[in-house]
């Protein structure tokens, strides 16, 4: 355990899932003063108590990082299943208004075991991509530096994506069956989400937070890295610039999230495959749900799938 080393800051990433944020949590885990947790508001909620797989193909409880980490944390005097209880009450999106001790415990919890993973792993800067923007909203009332990425990608390619079923594979990093949705049901829900990602924005000072599109990340990985570490106050130029040139990157302990984060080193791969195998009747339906937001957001709702620049 590196003792010297105190939390600075937390990055956290919120948005709605299947939008890059485990490939953006490998992205910045590449510095070397960030670690990427993967979304750690899953620990209490399933990780844990199933005992998941983390990142480097251990499971928590035998992982060298997450098993001390967690143990550590209970040793303070958290119970994992009242933490879990916390979470339910205040990470729900329009729950962000509660107040009072629920909440004050809910962060002194949080940020505790934030403070923990910082020391144990000699990174100061700490990445939680959960997502959730009542954890972003709760983080924003903590008293601590957080920087905020709203990340966002275009409705029809998340639509597409919670189309298709996962079967169970936990060691490639699938927990528990996907069933398919409907894209319509994925459209609003879309939306809803991404409403509260921007309230989340609205509470953090302006030069702490962005939105960034998936799509502008994997055209342009440099250019979106250094808008990233504009707002974060880290120096990306040099991850930009390798990952831009074909460089690996790797997830090492991230829990929850994508399956990519188990296949080991990788180079930067658009998923853009969308555009050619959803319909264009299922592209009319997300894009007639979720077209206001889709045009903010810099997306073309009309015609085949496409984001403008």
């Amino acid at each position: 355990m590196r003792g010297a080393v105190m939390l600075d800051r937390i990055i956290y990433v919120t948005g709605y899932g299947r939008s890059g944020s485990t490939l953006l949590d490998m992205m910045l885990g590449a510095h070397p003063q960030v670690f990427g947790a993967g979304e750690m508001s899953t620990i209490c909620r399933h990780v844990w108590p199933n005992d998941e797989y983390c990142a480097c193909h251990a499971r928590v409880r035998a992982c060298p990082l997450w098993s001390d980490a967690v143990t550590e944390w209970q040793a303070s005097g958290i119970d994992l299943d009242r933490h879990a209880m916390l979470q339910r009450r205040i990470e729900p999106i329009l729950s962000h208004a509660r107040r009072g001790a629920a909440l004050r415990d809910y962060c002194d919890q949080t940020l505790a075991l934030y403070r923990i993973v910082a020391r144990r792993t000699g990174r100061p800067v700490l990445l939680d991509s959960s997502k959730s923007p009542g954890r972003a909203l709760a983080l924003a009332r903590a008293g601590v530096d957080l920087r905020l990425i709203h990340l966002v990608r275009d409705p029809r390619a998340v639509a597409h994506s919670m189309s298709v079923p996962m079967q169970v594979d936990t060691e490639a990093g699938v927990q528990k069956t996907l069933p398919a949705h409907p894209v319509a049901r994925t459209a609003l829900r879309w939306s809803f989400v991404n409403a509260g990602a921007e309230a989340a924005l609205r509470r953090i000072a302006p030069a702490h937070g962005l939105r960034l599109r998936y799509e502008d990340l994997v055209a342009d990985p440099q250019g979106a890295l250094a808008r990233i570490g504009a707002t974060v106050g880290l120096d990306l130029d040099a991850v930009g610039a390798a990952i831009a040139a074909g460089g690996t990157i790797a997830a090492e302990h991230q829990v929850a999230g994508s399956r990519i984060r188990m296949t080991g080193a990788m180079t930067l791969r658009p998923d853009m495959g969308w555009q050619r195998r959803m319909s264009p009747r299922a592209q009319a339906v997300v894009a007639g749900l979720c077209g206001a937001r889709m045009r903010r957001y810099g997306y073309a709702a009309g015609g085949t799938g496409s984001a403008s620049a």
